[in-house]
């Protein structure tokens, strides 16, 4: 008898613990699965946005495909010849392909007797973004180009009131200046284009007047000054503008 009870509780004892066994075991394949779940969320975390101001441009590169890091797209790009030597030189306008509002960059690449090219001028401010950050199209149509006169054009048209604008580059003891600005702007009942000469201080308002058959114009011309060249590098044409002695319509 006494061998029986003796049986019995050491059946009880085994089975005690099979089943406390079991609970850790259910307790750590739960804790591991939390530990899984975790690491798949942060690994799932989208990346953090990077703004274009936040980059560091190369001062060289073998073409013009070496300056455009991650995140820029080439959304403009022109050939020609902007300095004194017979070497042709790249203008290229970056626009960040995961966010439109962002800022965007043009880059003056000037083309080495060595073979390369070189960061000559970079600007944050001749070409403005696509879109504002509300969403609105700015200047959402573009164009630059360089001429034979080794100046630089950059053609922008924006939707409703902005108008359109271009504005001339040159080199001016080794800087890209600002040399003239050309806008366009249309209204109720008349539109006007406007030249403003910056060397010379000149502007020329063509006003025509678009409730008449005959559409007649005329033109206004203006004196101004300015205290200091505008850079390519630094200054805003929008702000320049802001300025500039404006047409009476």
């Amino acid at each position: 008898m006494k061998c029986k009870i003796f049986l019995l509780l050491v059946a009880v004892c085994a089975l005690s613990c099979n089943k406390k066994s079991d609970l850790k075991a259910v307790v750590v394949s739960n804790k591991d699965t939390l530990n899984q779940e975790v690491f798949d969320e942060e690994y799932e975390s989208e990346p953090e946005e990077v703004a274009l101001k936040d980059l560091k441009f190369p001062t060289t590169g073998k073409n013009a495909e070496d300056f455009v890091l991650e995140p820029c797209e080439i959304k403009m790009r022109a050939e020609g010849f902007l300095n004194d030597d017979d070497l042709k030189d790249i203008v290229i306008v970056l626009q960040n392909q995961n966010n439109r509002a962002d800022s965007r960059a043009t880059l003056v690449l000037l083309q080495q007797e060595t073979g390369g090219y070189k960061l000559q001028e970079l600007s944050w401010e001749a070409v403005s973004p696509e879109y504002l950050e509300d969403g609105i199209p700015f200047y959402d149509v573009g164009d630059i180009s360089i001429h034979e006169d080794k100046t630089l054009h950059i053609s922008l048209e924006g939707m409703g009131p902005v108008g359109s604008r271009e504005t001339v580059y040159k080199f001016v003891n080794d800087k890209l200046v600002l040399i003239k600005i050309g806008t366009f702007h249309s209204g109720a009942g008349s539109h006007v284009a406007s030249e403003y000469d910056l060397v010379s201080g000149e502007v020329d308002h063509e006003v025509t007047n678009t409730l008449h058959d005959d559409w007649p114009s005329e033109h206004q011309i203006k004196k101004f000054k300015l205290k200091d060249e505008i850079l390519f590098a630094n200054d805003d044409p929008d702000q320049i503008l802001e300025k500039l002695p404006h047409a009476e319509w």
